[in-house]
């Protein structure tokens, strides 16, 4: 008796072991399809990829690319899936794909080799980069063709922004803020003439703080830099990740985009490069 429960104790510690490996192994549309749920992370600070508006709902563009890819994943499985929306942040992002607390992470995010180490990435759905944000009246004398001479100018330390644009421009007076939304507010209280970031980020701040984009303008046109911002996916997942990728490269989606950021009709009025 004692034998043969010694046996069962080695043979339950055993698949105690293994049962982990097995779960790591099986993929993501395996996982979706065996539970029916569908975990996607986004933010609720990055205007105008994932936040909430004034009605107090979660939105975004990135919110939007979100249901798409929903739509797209109920088709390909045949079955209702359920959506779950989770909230994650700047500092999370990665962890929480990596982790698998989430099956993909969208926001603006920028693809560099150095994160491709960690996670994967789906291919890029929005261009945007480094431009400066400018009073309206401040534009026709604000000469970014030239040095820029002791011209003060906001910009956030530890960025890809930050890296390039002072070394561009070494004549002017660079002044650190810790987030977009003080750069934003020393622009309007004239202790800056510009704030430099990438392009679509400064309008989603303006927006949050409840300006009118038509007293602000964007110099240059075209961003300086490019960001190329992709979703967060976990890595070795092939199936998981092309299905993603029809969905951003899809007309669905080329119309998604045109709601949030025609220049013409958009919420965010944006010039942005085709990405595919």
């Amino acid at each position: 008796m004692k034998n043969k429960l010694s046996i069962w104790v080695f043979i339950t510690f055993i698949l105690f072991c293994l049962f982990p490996r097995f779960a790591l192994a099986e993929t993501v549309l395996e996982k979706i399809k065996r539970t029916g749920e569908f975990n996607a992370g986004v933010r609720k600070d990055a205007i105008p990829f994932g936040y909430v508006n004034r009605r107090g709902k979660w939105t975004g563009y990135s919110v939007d690319l979100i249901h798409l890819i929903h739509k797209k994943l109920e088709k390909e499985l045949n079955q209702p899936i359920k959506l779950n929306l989770r909230e994650a942040t700047i500092d999370s992002r990665f962890r929480v794909v990596q982790r698998g607390d989430v099956d993909i992470m969208c926001g603006a995010t920028t693809i560099t080799q150095t994160r491709s180490k960690r996670v994967d990435f789906s291919v890029p759905f929005f261009m945007t980069g480094a431009q400066f944000l400018l009073k309206l009246e401040d534009a026709p004398s604000f000469d970014y063709n030239g040095n820029l001479n002791d011209v003060p100018i906001a910009f956030l330390p530890g960025t890809t922004t930050q890296e390039i644009i002072p070394q561009i421009y070494p004549l002017a007076n660079w002044k650190n803020i810790r987030n977009r939304e003080e750069g934003i507010k020393k622009l309007k209280q004239g202790e800056v003439k510009a704030v430099v970031s990438d392009g679509i980020l400064l309008l989603g701040e303006i927006v949050q703080q409840g300006s009118d984009l038509g007293n602000f303008v964007l110099l240059p046109s075209q961003p300086i830099t490019r960001e190329m911002y992709g979703c967060i996916l976990p890595q070795k997942n092939q199936q998981w990740k092309q299905l993603v990728n029809l969905t951003i490269l899809g007309p669905e989606n080329r119309l998604l985009q045109k709601e949030w950021f025609s220049i013409n009709s958009g919420e965010f009025p944006y010039i942005i490069e085709q990405v595919d």
